[in-house]
């Protein structure tokens, strides 16, 4: 009988130690360093019609991510582009939220390396979208105007298949 005891208890305390590690690893990526990587949201596909894609790669160090996105159309699965653009971004992590800058006017052509946000000097501000952590997903949110164009204010990211961390 003390032995069924002993055994219960053990069992019971090893299914609490699982669920707790569970728990914790699923907590863990919540945080802003799993945002780190290329996310994209596109628009949904029509037969002949323009659909949008957004990309975004964030990198993030301490408390600061930077990075750049791209807005590209398609037609029929087809990019619709020539040459590529990119704008960049910076901003702040506090928890699982990220507060970022940009100048949508201030896109650069091609896909340069090292690309890095500049805030504006012609007296202009800059625009500021928060980016949400929800589990595997994104949530980006316009915060204050000018909006990017042919992007909705608030859309929902996925991670892109084959997306390392960085």
């Amino acid at each position: 009988m003390q032995l069924t005891k002993t055994t219960n208890r053990t069992l019971r305390l090893i299914v609490v130690a699982a669920l707790l590690l569970v728990s914790a690893a699923s907590t863990y990526p919540q945080t802003a360093s799993a945002v780190s990587g290329r996310w994209i949201w596109k628009q949904i596909a029509r037969k002949n019609k323009p659909q949008k894609q957004f990309t975004i790669v964030i990198h993030h160090k301490g408390n600061s991510v930077s990075g750049v996105y791209s807005v590209d159309e398609f037609i029929n699965g087809k990019w619709q582009g020539e040459d590529g653009n990119q704008t960049p971004f910076s901003g702040r992590v506090q928890g699982s939220t990220i507060e970022i800058e940009f100048d949508p006017s201030a896109t650069v052509p091609g896909y340069q390396e090292n690309v890095v946000y500049a805030a504006p000097t012609d007296g202009r501000t800059p625009s500021t979208a928060t980016i949400t952590l929800n589990g595997s997903t994104l949530t980006w949110q316009m915060a204050n105007p000018p909006a990017i164009e042919g992007v909705p204010a608030r859309f929902t990211l996925k991670r892109e298949q084959n997306s390392r961390r960085r």
